[in-house]
């Protein structure tokens, strides 16, 4: 079937229709499109809006000329002037300028909660608890002239016999959500209804029949009308979202949730559904939870928005992005945005943001309840989010008091209205009585998520200062910190054997070692004597292979150490040491040599023909090895801060350019970053624990600024008028700061920052929004990814996850795919292959 065209509630535009006549789908008059959001709204409202004095706004429309506010409220003044105008619970007003209109003024005699465009152009539909419309009865539906508010003549809508919620159009067909059984004297609906958009019949189209209280179970909880609270059409017309107080769909359980495919003859039930909204919330205060959804403009994905109180692990008082194409049961949002305890009432997406309303306090806020916990953002009343992430943008105007809080967000071409039961937008700041607009020609583009590529420039911040050490391993053991300027030992442990020797062999632990002679040098740890590797049979003997460029002479040191209690005999323990096919230690016996319990140190030197390679022979017991290093011979390179940036070329698999130089103006002291990335024009990492950004063109680095969006000079002294007496809207600090003194490495992609950490061979990644620069409450880690315990830089570009060895220098890839690695990894460059050190603070790809 051909899409339909839509008419959605919480964006707008108007199209040509005129193929869609042609198709006879619908009349000459408006249908919904894209937005064309190329900026966020701006945060200081229009002053072309009128006051309304009492109630609450539920719905807006955009009539073009005019706008239509519906809701609960009764009277209205113009701005300025204190003469109250009776509009009971509906009005229009001109757009241009705010003044309400005098001719559209419909006697309506309850309470509107839906405001629609008409089939055709100049006219409206109205729903909600009303029974009449200018003394014509109209139970809960209206169809009226935006001229004049009088009804449209030929249309009638069925009789319902309870509360219309929410209205959608497409083409000629007109949905209808709410709390009713019928639709007209001998017509059973559960909820919703199709009808004739052009006359009102009720049709055979849509008769899916919601059940069942959500939370009330006949002896417990709060109990309300069961029924559709909210709708929402995708843009195409092809799907039809419907959230409210049920726990069944024509039998089957879609717990206050159902997605309809709306076919050529039929609308029904969708291969989708989700238990998250199963559990109960606050159950005693409502029935359901669920209070609003919108489709983004390109319909690839809707985003569901609830109350509830914040119950851990549920999605009581979030935001929550559902991406279109999932099918299934078990579905899981693609991110949800916490609140901590507050309610999000409305919904209005466009293709910069996902704007949110209710009565909060903060978002970020998953650790939290009535109470900001790391991570929160403050955040009164609305709230612009990253649609990769529901992340906070840095929008920010607020709304306070916030009292019951914004219950409609309608984007237009424009740009954004709320409609709400308050006074203020900002702090007391600009008086916008229940409703309020904010338009795009003051708004700004959120930060950019562009990142770098490859072929391109590969950047290393505080590279170490250069060394002759090519390898150390703590064989045996974990990895160790240098004591000097050099790179660590690296790891070489059971769960993390080092890939430079065979298999076959086995580790052991020993405690502290007793003592060292004076081979050992001052630069190397005692602790590499701590653990050993032994080979325990002589098939295969333990082998060592260890890339060096040919013709590089290098110094072989060996330590060993006998520290097994049943071989501390002089003659216990014999065994040969092999260095390039040469016998270099023949019947060593380390007790003769040095003692028990002791270390020391052997050193050989030899010129590599592309491999170094070292064997250890059985002669009496078994050969052992405590740690490796391999030093290029020739005088030390220059001492170096260790704070230089160098850039590289680099292709992404094997040519690399010569290091040039990157002027550090303000001698920022990169030898104590903490991993960084660069997206959008902006460099991003730790230091301390704090995370800074700075603009980066390639050449020239800006000044630095704390990333702190966790506090608002304007707004972390506003008290917010719940929770404990005095409690403001200040945020608190995300809990990733206290990790940055521990992070090796970081790179952001799909609105992730994704970073490893001293010591731990797990990947970790949390959400980012470079707008804002929030990092996201909630630490996940990477199902199944290990090994990354020796990392000195990282980044994925493509599907190529890049990794830099802090303990050789060594780049390696590996497939990165859905966001994750997969696959073993390949060195592709690094000391031992074409000479090119990459380890540095922080490694990013960048312009």
């Amino acid at each position: 079937m051909a899409p339909f065209p839509t008419t959605g509630r919480r964006f707008l535009a108007v199209l040509s229709v005129t193929a869609l006549t042609v198709a006879g789908l619908v009349g000459a008059g408006p249908v919904m499109a894209d937005p064309n959001h190329t900026v966020v709204v701006g945060d200081v409202p229009s002053s072309r809006t009128p006051d309304i004095t009492d109630g609450t706004v539920f719905a807006i429309h955009d009539a073009g000329t005019k706008v239509i506010a519906a809701g609960s409220f009764t009277t209205v003044e113009n701005r300025g002037s204190d003469v109250s105008i009776p509009r009971p619970y509906v009005l229009a007003f001109d757009k241009a300028t705010g003044t309400v209109d005098t001719a559209f003024a419909p006697a309506v005699d309850g309470e509107v909660r839906a405001v629609v465009a008409g089939p055709t152009a100049g006219t409206v539909y109205l729903a909600g608890k009303f029974n009449t419309v200018n003394g014509v009865t109209r139970r809960k539906l209206a169809l009226l002239n935006v001229a004049d508010g009088s009804l449209t003549p030929g249309f009638a809508g069925p009789a319902f016999n309870g509360l219309v919620n929410d209205l959608a159009l497409a083409g000629n067909r007109l949905f209808v959500g709410g709390i009713f059984t019928t639709a007209g004297n001998a017509n059973p609906r559960g909820g919703l209804a199709s009808l004739n958009a052009t006359t009102g019949a009720l049709d055979s189209y849509l008769t899916t029949t919601l059940t069942e209280n959500h939370n009330w179970d006949g002896v417990s909880g709060a109990k309300a009308g069961v029924g559709a609270e909210k709708l929402a059409l995708a843009p195409d017309g092809g799907s039809l979202v419907v959230i409210g107080n049920f726990k069944k769909a024509d039998g089957v359980l879609h717990d206050q949730i159902v997605k309809l495919d709306l076919g050529g003859t039929s609308a029904t039930i969708a291969d989708w559904n989700t238990s998250r909204y199963t559990p109960r919330c606050a159950y005693n205060a409502f029935d359901s939870y669920v209070r609003d959804v919108a489709y983004a403009p390109d319909g690839s994905y809707f985003v569901v928005v609830t109350t509830g109180a914040a119950y851990t692990g549920t999605l009581c008082d979030t935001a929550a992005r559902w991406d279109e194409a999932a099918t299934g049961s078990e579905l899981q949002p693609t991110w949800i945005a916490h609140s901590g305890g507050d309610t999000f009432l409305s919904v209005g997406i466009s293709e910069q943001a996902v704007y949110v309303g209710g009565h909060l306090r903060w978002i970020n806020n998953s650790l939290g309840k009535d109470k900001a916990q790391p991570g929160a953002v403050g955040r009164a009343s609305i709230a612009a989010l990253d649609p990769l992430n529901g992340l906070p943008l840095a929008w920010n105007p607020g709304r306070h008091p916030r009292g019951y809080g914004v219950a409609e967000m309608l984007v237009t071409p424009e740009g954004l209205w709320l409609g709400s039961d308050q006074s203020w937008i900002g702090n007391f700041q600009y008086r916008r009585e229940r409703i309020a607009f904010f338009s795009l020609n003051s708004g700004t583009a959120p930060h950019s998520t562009a990142t770098a590529g490859l072929p391109g420039n590969v950047y290393l911040a505080g590279p170490p200062a250069e060394t002759n050490v090519l390898y150390r391993v703590n064989v045996g053991g974990p990895q160790l910190p240098a004591v000097d300027a050099g790179p660590d030992w690296a790891a070489d442990t059971s769960a993390a054997p080092s890939p430079y020797h065979n298999t076959g062999s086995s580790v052991t632990s020993s405690g502290a070692v007793g003592s060292v002679d004076a081979t050992v040098p001052a630069t190397t740890p005692t602790a590499v004597f701590t653990e050993q590797r032994y080979d325990p049979a002589p098939a295969p003997e333990m082998q060592w292979d260890f890339p060096v460029p040919a013709g590089t002479e290098v110094e072989m040191r060996v330590y060993l150490a006998n520290r097994y209690s049943g071989t501390s005999t002089v003659g216990s323990r014999v065994f040969d040491v092999v260095l390039e096919g040469t016998t270099v230690l023949d019947n060593f016996d380390v007790v003769a040599a040095t003692g028990h319990n002791r270390g020391t140190m052997r050193s050989f030197t030899v010129t590599s023909d592309g491999n170094v390679d070292l064997d250890f022979g059985h002669v009496v017991e078994n050969p052992l090895v405590d740690a490796i290093e391999i030093v290029k011979t020739g005088p030390p390179p220059p001492a170096g801060t260790g704070d230089r940036v160098l850039v590289r070329s680099y292709d992404g698999v094997s040519t690399v350019g010569a290091p040039a130089e990157v002027t550090n103006p303000d001698a920022t002291a990169w030898s104590t970053a903490r991993g960084g990335f660069w997206v959008g024009g902006t460099l991003f990492y730790g230091m301390g624990s704090t995370l800074y950004r700075r603009t980066f063109d390639g050449t020239t680095f800006g000044p630095a600024t704390v990333v702190d969006p966790y506090h608002d000079a304007y707004w972390d002294t506003v008290v917010t008028d719940s929770g404990p007496d005095g409690q403001t809207y200040a945020g608190m600090t995300v809990n990733f700061y206290a990790e940055i003194p521990n992070v090796t490495g970081m790179f952001y992609t799909a609105g992730r920052l994704y970073y490893t950490l001293s010591g731990q061979t797990g990947l970790y990644w949390r959400w980012f929004n470079p707008d804002s620069g929030t990092v996201g409450a909630d630490k996940f880690t990477v199902a199944g990814a290990t090994g990354f315990n020796d990392i000195s830089g990282i980044f994925a570009v493509g599907n190529t996850l890049y990794t830099v060895a802090r303990s050789t220098g060594n780049l390696a890839g590996r497939d990165w795919t859905n966001l994750a690695p997969s696959g073993t990894p390949t060195v592709l460059s690094g000391p031992g292959v074409d000479g090119v050190d990459w380890r540095a603070k922080a490694v990013f790809v960048g312009p």
